[in-house]
Protein backbone atom coordinates (compact mmCIF):
# COMPACT_ATOMS: atom_id res chain seq x y z
CA UNK A 1 0.00 0.00 0.00
CA UNK A 2 1.42 3.45 -0.88
CA UNK A 3 0.15 6.91 0.54
CA UNK A 4 0.96 10.43 0.10
CA UNK A 5 -0.43 13.92 1.34
CA UNK A 6 -0.54 17.04 -0.30
CA UNK A 7 -2.23 21.15 -0.03
CA UNK A 8 -4.76 23.21 -1.37
CA UNK A 9 -4.84 26.38 -0.30
CA UNK A 10 -8.56 27.46 -0.18
CA UNK A 11 -9.76 31.07 -0.45
CA UNK A 12 -10.26 32.42 2.91
CA UNK A 13 -13.55 33.74 2.16
CA UNK A 14 -14.94 30.10 0.63
CA UNK A 15 -13.52 28.16 3.04
CA UNK A 16 -17.40 27.38 4.51
CA UNK A 17 -18.22 26.29 0.84
CA UNK A 18 -15.18 24.02 0.42
CA UNK A 19 -16.04 22.34 4.36
CA UNK A 20 -19.93 22.05 3.16
CA UNK A 21 -19.74 20.53 -0.63
CA UNK A 22 -17.19 17.72 1.28
CA UNK A 23 -19.83 16.73 3.87
CA UNK A 24 -21.39 13.41 3.56
CA UNK A 25 -24.29 13.78 1.26
CA UNK A 26 -22.51 16.74 -0.59
CA UNK A 27 -19.92 15.12 -2.91
CA UNK A 28 -21.36 13.95 -5.90
CA UNK A 29 -22.19 9.81 -6.06
CA UNK A 30 -19.63 9.79 -8.61
CA UNK A 31 -16.97 11.41 -7.86
CA UNK A 32 -16.97 8.72 -4.62
CA UNK A 33 -17.11 5.96 -7.32
CA UNK A 34 -14.26 7.73 -9.31
CA UNK A 35 -12.33 7.34 -6.03
CA UNK A 36 -13.21 3.50 -5.27
CA UNK A 37 -12.49 2.84 -8.99
CA UNK A 38 -9.45 4.80 -8.74
CA UNK A 39 -8.53 2.24 -6.21
CA UNK A 40 -8.44 5.34 -3.48
CA UNK A 41 -8.30 3.01 0.04
CA UNK A 42 -8.52 5.98 2.39
CA UNK A 43 -8.73 9.50 1.80
CA UNK A 44 -8.81 12.07 4.22
CA UNK A 45 -8.76 16.40 4.20
CA UNK A 46 -8.11 17.79 7.28
CA UNK A 47 -8.16 22.02 7.37
CA UNK A 48 -5.74 24.24 8.84
CA UNK A 49 -6.56 27.67 8.26
CA UNK A 50 -7.37 28.15 5.05
CA UNK A 51 -5.45 25.03 3.53
CA UNK A 52 -7.04 21.40 2.61
CA UNK A 53 -4.09 18.88 3.66
CA UNK A 54 -5.16 15.46 1.82
CA UNK A 55 -4.28 12.26 3.03
CA UNK A 56 -4.47 9.23 0.45
CA UNK A 57 -3.33 5.57 0.70
CA UNK A 58 -3.93 3.45 -2.62
CA UNK A 59 -2.22 -0.17 -4.01
CA UNK A 60 -0.43 2.73 -6.86
CA UNK A 61 -0.98 6.57 -6.31
CA UNK A 62 0.30 7.36 -9.60
CA UNK A 63 -2.47 4.73 -10.98
CA UNK A 64 -4.99 6.33 -9.26
CA UNK A 65 -4.08 9.65 -9.89
CA UNK A 66 -4.22 8.54 -13.69
CA UNK A 67 -7.54 7.00 -13.78
CA UNK A 68 -8.66 10.49 -11.40
CA UNK A 69 -7.08 12.62 -14.58
CA UNK A 70 -8.83 10.41 -17.16
CA UNK A 71 -12.53 11.07 -15.55
CA UNK A 72 -14.94 13.43 -17.07
CA UNK A 73 -16.75 13.70 -14.23
CA UNK A 74 -13.78 14.65 -11.76
CA UNK A 75 -12.82 17.29 -14.24
CA UNK A 76 -16.43 18.74 -14.12
CA UNK A 77 -15.78 18.25 -9.70
CA UNK A 78 -12.60 20.04 -10.41
CA UNK A 79 -14.37 23.15 -12.19
CA UNK A 80 -17.47 23.46 -9.82
CA UNK A 81 -14.68 24.09 -6.81
CA UNK A 82 -12.57 26.03 -8.58
CA UNK A 83 -13.85 28.81 -7.27
CA UNK A 84 -13.06 27.65 -3.39
CA UNK A 85 -9.44 27.21 -4.61
CA UNK A 86 -6.17 28.99 -5.10
CA UNK A 87 -4.70 25.86 -6.03
CA UNK A 88 -6.17 22.41 -6.31
CA UNK A 89 -5.22 19.12 -8.15
CA UNK A 90 -4.22 18.74 -11.42
CA UNK A 91 -3.99 14.92 -12.03
CA UNK A 92 -2.77 14.99 -15.12
CA UNK A 93 0.43 16.77 -14.06
CA UNK A 94 3.41 14.74 -12.45
CA UNK A 95 2.80 16.75 -8.93
CA UNK A 96 -0.54 16.90 -7.11
CA UNK A 97 -0.38 20.10 -5.60
CA UNK A 98 2.18 20.66 -3.30
CA UNK A 99 3.30 17.35 -1.72
CA UNK A 100 4.36 16.78 1.52
CA UNK A 101 7.28 14.86 2.57
CA UNK A 102 6.66 12.52 5.54
CA UNK A 103 9.57 12.29 8.04
CA UNK A 104 7.89 10.38 10.39
CA UNK A 105 6.09 7.01 10.31
CA UNK A 106 4.73 5.09 12.78
CA UNK A 107 1.72 2.44 12.26
CA UNK A 108 0.92 -0.48 14.87
CA UNK A 109 3.61 -0.28 16.94
CA UNK A 110 6.93 0.18 14.71
CA UNK A 111 8.34 2.81 13.16
CA UNK A 112 9.04 3.06 9.27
Amino acid sequence: MENTCFFMKIKPERKKDYIDIHKKGNIWPEVLDNIKNAGIKKMKIYILENYAICYMEAENINAAFKYLGEQPIQRKWNEATADFMDTQPDYDSKEVVKTLNCIFDFYDKEQY
